[in-house]
């Protein structure tokens, strides 16, 4: 199953959204289709940063719970 990830799941981890912008600039990640849309679990899994990864996990946790955001 895919999770997308949204801009809520960082915020509720306390991620800044000044770091967030610079890391999905060094990634080649668009940071408006990010607020827009949300973003794929495995397109953030793939940069392999563990922060990155922490926010997938957050964010699958979320839909589990049957908090996903539409």
């Amino acid at each position: 199953m895919t999770t997308t990830v949204r801009h809520v799941h960082m915020r509720e981890l306390g991620y800044c959204n000044r770091g967030a912008r610079a890391f999905f600039a060094r990634h080649g990640l668009s940071w408006a289709d990010f607020l827009r849309e949300g973003i794929d679990g495995d397109s953030l899994r793939a940069t392999g940063d563990a922060m990155a990864a922490r926010v997938v996990e957050h964010a699958q946790q979320q839909e589990g719970a049957g908090h996903g955001q539409q």
